[in-house]
């Protein structure tokens, strides 16, 4: 297991359930801005999972940004999987579409999410410029080994 791998599964175990118990509470306000959780069912298992994750909404779309080296996007492979995002203590229903291919679409997608949310390009190791925009040879190097998830609302 690499660092990273190590670093993930130590966020699973323990800051997720944190994060998890901390957005269902009544101080949710601190991390709700930006923190939602995910709910989907396993594709193989149909198991429920939920999971933290930084979001950004526009309208009725909620974009999620990932790396394939986590594995509960794959969860998501398909078209207009049924998922349901619990934000600010409130659930909304919708359909997920994933993004795991570099292509121009999934570049332009993040370029989107990051000038939206721009303190997620350092997870992701994204340079931005003064403006707070991608550098795109530095968004060219990081998008082979990004998901990006869009979710429209019912």
């Amino acid at each position: 297991m690499n660092t990273i791998e190590r670093v993930e599964n130590l966020a699973y175990r323990v800051a997720n359930p944190m994060v998890k118990a901390l957005l269902r509470s009544p101080l949710h306000t601190i991390a709700s801005r930006n923190l939602a959780l995910l709910h989907f069912k396993g594709r193989r298992s149909g198991q429920a999972f939920v999971t933290p994750l930084s979001y950004v909404r526009n309208q009725d779309e909620v974009w999620l940004l990932s790396a394939h080296t986590t594995r509960w996007w794959m969860n998501l492979r398909g078209n207009d999987v049924p998922v349901s995002l619990e934000i600010a203590r409130k659930t909304y229903t919708g359909k997920a579409r994933l993004w795991e291919s570099d292509s121009e679409e999934l570049r332009d997608r993040v370029r989107r999410y990051l000038c939206a949310l721009p303190r997620d390009a350092k997870v992701y190791g994204i340079k931005l410029d003064e403006n707070k925009v991608p550098v795109e040879e530095s968004l060219a190097q990081a998008a082979s080994q990004l998901v990006f998830v869009e979710v429209q609302l019912d």
